[in-house]
């Protein structure tokens, strides 16, 4: 199926189209390499920096490095990098095929036009256009209602019962 590209007729294929065709089953491999490094790397400062925080806060010291909450700011997009480069590798990673072996990208193109791509993202952004409108109005009430009055009394924290161990 691969040399359908270069000939219409693959029995009647030459050593030069067989040959292309056999380099067209590798993937680009230094956008594989680096992008899978990356978003492992990424996953491991993610693990880093919750291991770090985690630690700082069960002991009450997480205030005392300023550094720390701003690098955890400039780490807000980072999730989002490592999901993309995950895509990367997965889809760059299978090229060219579809099922492995079996069904090439070339062959499982869809038969759907431009504009009826167009006509459906269209359509799903006005959607999800709509409900996010929809959510923050129902934010805003809940946040102009305020939160319900609280008129129980704080539960205590030690009990009166409990006597301190012996030393």
């Amino acid at each position: 199926l691969l040399l359908k590209r270069y000939v219409d007729d693959p029995r009647q294929a030459t050593e030069e189209q067989i040959a292309q065709a056999a380099r067209d089953t590798i993937p680009n491999v230094p956008t594989l390499f680096w992008s899978f490094r990356i978003m492992v790397g990424l996953g491991m400062f993610f693990i880093l920096l919750m291991t770090v925080f985690f630690w700082l806060s069960a002991r009450r010291k997480l205030d005392r490095y300023p550094l720390l909450l701003r690098i955890a700011v400039f780490a807000i997009p980072l999730p989002w990098v490592a999901i993309e480069l995950g895509w990367v590798v997965a889809e760059f990673g299978r090229q060219p095929w579809i099922i492995e072996g079996v069904l090439p990208t070339a062959a499982a193109v869809s038969n759907l036009g431009a504009g009826t791509v167009l006509l459906t993202i269209l359509g799903f952004a006005a959607l999800y256009t709509v409900l996010i409108v929809i959510e923050m109005m129902l934010m805003i009430k809940a946040i102009r209602n305020g939160p319900e009055a609280d008129d129980e009394p704080e539960a205590k924290l030690i009990s009166e019962n409990l006597v301190p161990a012996a030393e």
